[in-house]
């Protein structure tokens, strides 16, 4: 039997291969723990509310969890969120390629605020995306970070920016080129919902000039058109 649907399979190109143990391809969060093994830091950019800030602290009971978020509104939950968990360092800051400050675009739905304004795509999503305001922000970055704060290295890199992911990761060249980030966990955009946002194409490229793989794609969405709008993915270092 096993036979026949791999004969099938491979008139299409395809080959059937038996996932190693533990492997999920249908669930980000497990396989970032897996693939993590021991966490002892963990970097949340776009940390929003701490929702999932806190549960990485409670799965990852070793790890330090510093959690960056500019929004007043999300920060201030996410800082109660921190003084019930001492592992929890909250910081109230967008991340990026450069250190200063920034105008932020606060978009109605608080979670799809951005360092870029948004554009509209014609799209359902639009009016979640629209701005509802402009706010002065601060941004540092993460080698900046690291540096002040005597973080050597980092196990696990999550980063829910709107289209900010390239210029952090260009801010944690330092980082990158040593492997000094075990596992990057990221938004991934396909379509330019953002004025000067990157895309998916964009941020692989670059982690490829450091030799970091993209390991699997998750939570795709679509637009009304069935048009891929943006997605989660893994990335790891190519230790071969």
């Amino acid at each position: 039997m096993a036979f026949a649907v791999q004969r099938i399979f491979g008139m299409f190109g395809y080959h059937l291969r038996k996932l190693e143990r533990g492997v999920r391809i249908d669930d980000p969060f497990e396989e970032q723990l897996r693939l993590a093994g021991d966490v002892a830091s963990i970097f949340e950019v776009g940390a929003a509310d701490g929702r999932d800030t806190r549960t990485y602290a409670d799965r990852c009971p070793k790890a330090i969890v510093h959690a960056f978020e500019p929004l007043p509104e999300n920060f201030a939950k996410l800082r109660a969120v921190a003084e019930s968990e001492s592992r929890i360092v909250p910081v109230n800051a967008a991340v990026s390629s450069e250190v200063g400050t920034a105008s932020f675009h606060v978009a109605a739905l608080p979670d799809a605020s951005s360092l870029f304004s948004p554009r509209r795509t014609g799209s359902r999503f639009d009016k979640y995306m629209s701005e509802s305001d402009v706010i002065e922000v601060n941004v540092t970055t993460i080698s900046d970070y690291c540096r002040k704060n005597a973080v050597q290295s980092i196990d696990l890199l999550k980063m829910d920016a709107q289209g900010s992911e390239l210029n952090i990761l260009k801010g944690a060249e330092a980082l990158l080129i040593k492997k000094r980030i075990r596992i990057i966990y990221s938004e991934v955009l396909f379509m330019k919902i953002y004025d000067g946002c990157c895309q998916f194409h964009e941020v692989t490229a670059y982690l490829d000039q450091f030799n970091y793989r993209l390991h699997a794609i998750y939570n795709q969405h679509h637009n009304e058109s069935g048009r891929l709008a943006w997605a989660d993915a893994i990335y790891l270092p190519d230790i071969n």
